[in-house]
């Protein structure tokens, strides 16, 4: 299992830094793909990428937010 990313969130909007979203999305299509999820493997794969050449900033994300409480249980 990999190791499973710290959450950083954003000070001013309480938001996760966008380095935090795209490590999570990278976590999360490896976990997937190892589970076997090929349509969630490639879903958080496409968000890593975005996300590694997004501007700095926070983002919220209901989906990714879900994601995390449920490896952080």
């Amino acid at each position: 299992m990999n190791k499973v990313p710290p959450v950083e969130r954003d000070l001013l909007t309480g938001g996760l830094t966008m380095s935090c979203a795209g490590l999570w999305c990278q976590f999360l299509s490896e976990e997937f793909d190892w589970q076997g999820n090929r349509s969630l493997s490639e879903y958080y794969k496409r968000r890593a990428q975005e996300l590694s050449v997004a501007p700095t900033g926070s983002l919220h994300d209901r989906r990714l937010e879900e994601a995390i409480k449920a490896w952080k249980r």
